[in-house]
């Protein structure tokens, strides 16, 4: 057993009497929805994922149609996004130019959406309009799709108790091959708005302790991966629509390693996986390459 397989299972030990404590009241479960009690593990899965995007600008347009052109030429089975998906803030006033004209086509392909907060999204009524829109569960939740199982966070109140042990225990629970984590202020990130300290102290141990394999976020407008401990790979996707990208900074010492970083093209990233493989690429309107990334499942 790896060390990774390994740690994931003394986890699943040691929060046992948590899962069943949450479940035995009533509430655990209902209030953070969950598809993955019966899954049907299919061998092969697709995504698209795109963040900070929902502007209605000409730049939001040009990703959407590669991203459509790109799920109606792969196999793609949800739409997964980063967040800030409608500005300036969340405002149903603006869902038709931020969401229906652009990716009006998502609901029409049957795609499921798979979304999470940013903080723009959350200055109308907490978020509860772009919420119903996306038809999000909650603010937390998870979604299994094929050989992999997303996992939902609010990153804009990450010390959550009530999230905490949520994500705790859904990563013990979980018997997928690739752990895929999304939300939108990321852990790690050397550019306009830095990354949060708050979740390397309180989510990166978790993520690391259950199992993750791919971290994915938002907010700074640019695309960087970083190497995270454990083989985690911290991904910030936030180049998907607004017109002003944020450029690049040195990292701080104490910062995982940036193994790609880009902060000159809009972007969207592009996920497949099966039972052995995971295949993430990140590709510009123009169909350019910015970054080619593959993890094995037995590394």
């Amino acid at each position: 057993m790896s060390g990774k397989s390994l740690r994931a299972a003394l986890l699943g030990a040691a929060l046992l009497l948590l899962g069943q404590a949450c479940n035995a009241g009533g509430d655990f479960n209902t209030d953070h929805p969950s598809k993955s009690a019966h899954p049907v593990v299919r061998p092969r899965f697709g995504f698209v994922v795109i963040g900070d995007f929902g502007t209605g600008e000409a730049s939001e347009h040009d990703v959407a149609r590669v991203v459509h052109n790109w799920a109606q030429s792969h196999p793609v089975d949800a739409l997964l996004t980063t967040g800030d998906n409608v500005y300036d803030s969340g405002n149903p006033r603006a869902f038709d130019d931020a969401w229906r004209r652009p990716y009006g086509w998502v609901e029409d392909s049957n795609l499921s959406v798979i979304a999470a907060l940013g903080n723009h999204d959350i200055r109308t009524d907490g978020g509860a309009p772009v919420m119903d829109l996306l038809e999000m569960p909650h603010r937390w939740y998870s979604r299994r799709v094929g050989n992999a199982e997303v996992f939902v966070l609010d990153a804009n109140e990450p010390e959550l108790p009530d999230q905490l042990a949520w994500l705790q225990a859904s990563l013990a629970r979980s018997d997928a091959t690739w752990k895929i984590v999304v939300f939108h202020q990321p852990a790690y990130s050397c550019s306009h708005h830095d990354g949060e300290p708050s979740i390397v102290e309180r989510w990166v141990p978790i993520f690391e302790q259950g199992g993750v394999d791919l971290v994915l976020s938002g907010h700074d407008h640019n695309y960087q991966r970083f190497e995270g401990a454990d083989d985690i790979a911290y991904v910030v996707t936030g180049g998907g629509g607004n017109a002003t990208l944020y450029g690049l900074d040195a990292c701080p010492e104490e910062t995982p390693e940036r193994v790609v970083a880009n902060d000159e093209f809009h972007h969207f990233v592009a996920i497949e996986g099966s039972a052995q493989r995971l295949r993430l690429r990140a590709i510009a309107p123009d169909g350019s390459i910015i970054d080619d990334f593959s993890a094995r499942a037995d590394r």
